[in-house]
C-alpha cells in the first residue's frame, strides 16, 4: 500500500523498513541519554542536554516517519534500554511520556512538522510544551527527595530549564533536517 508524500514521494509502508529507522533512531536516543545527557548534567548541574538527547531524535523521528507512533516507538524503546542499562535513571520515564505527548501533538501538522513555515512554528512550540511536560513530570515525581524540592520549584524552575533544553534541541535539529532536505536524504529513506 503506498500513499503519497509531501513532494510527490510516495513511502511504501514496509514494516522491516519502519523497524529498522525505529531501532536506529532508538539506539540514537540511547547512546545520546547515556553520554551527552549525565555529561551536561554532570559539567554544568543543568538537564538541558538530555532535552537535547530526546527532542533531537523525536523531531529526525517525526521527520523520518511522517506519522504518528514511530516517535513514541523511539521514546518507548530508546527509554526501555536506558532505563536497563542505567536503572537509577528514573527520570528516563517522564522523557519516555514527554515522547508520547510530543507524537500526539504533532498530529495538529498531520506529522508534516517540516512542510511548511507555519508547520514548522508549530512544531517548536510542541518540542517546547513536550519539553516542559517532561521537566514537570520530572521535577514533581522522581525529584520530590531534594531537600530544596517545592511543587513550585517544579513547575517553573526545573520545567523551565527542560523547555529551554527543548529550543536549544531546535537549534540544533531544525538545520541539521533542513540540511538533509536540500541533500534529498527523504528520496533515500522513502523510496518506494
Amino acid at each position: 500500500m503506498n500513499t503519497k508524500r509531501e513532494k510527490g514521494v510516495s513511502k511504501r509502508y514496509s514494516g522491516t523498513v519502519d523497524l529498522i529507522f525505529v531501532g536506529i533512531l532508538s539506539a540514537l536516543w540511547i547512546v545520546l541519554h547515556l553520554t551527552i545527557g549525565p555529561l551536561g548534567f554532570a559539567l554544568f548541574r543543568l538537564p538541558v542536554f538530555c532535552d537535547v538527547a530526546a527532542y533531537l531524535t523525536l523531531l529526525l523521528a517525526v521527520w523520518i516517519f511522517g506519522r504518528f507512533g514511530g516517535a513514541s516507538l523511539v521514546g518507548i524503546i530508546g527509554s526501555a534500554v536506558t532505563l536497563l542499562l542505567r536503572p537509577e535513571a528514573l527520570q528516563i520515564l517522564g522523557f519516555a511520556a514527554s515522547g508520547v505527548l510530543f507524537d500526539a501533538l504533532c498530529l495538529a501538522v498531520r506529522h508534516e512538522a517540516f512542510a511548511k513555515v507555519a508547520n514548522i512554528v508549530v512544531v517548536s512550540v510542541i518540542t517546547i510544551v513536550s519539553a516542559y511536560f517532561a521537566g514537570a513530570l520530572i521535577g514533581s515525581v522522581f525529584m520530590t527527595t531534594l531537600p530544596y524540592w517545592s511543587l513550585s520549584w517544579a513547575l517553573t524552575y526545573w520545567a523551565g530549564l527542560h523547555a529551554l533544553g527543548g529550543l536549544l534541541s531546535l537549534f540544533i535539529a531544525l538545520p541539521v533536517i533542513g540540511a538533509l532536505e536540500r541533500a534529498n536524504v527523504r528520496l533515500l529513506l522513502h523510496r518506494g
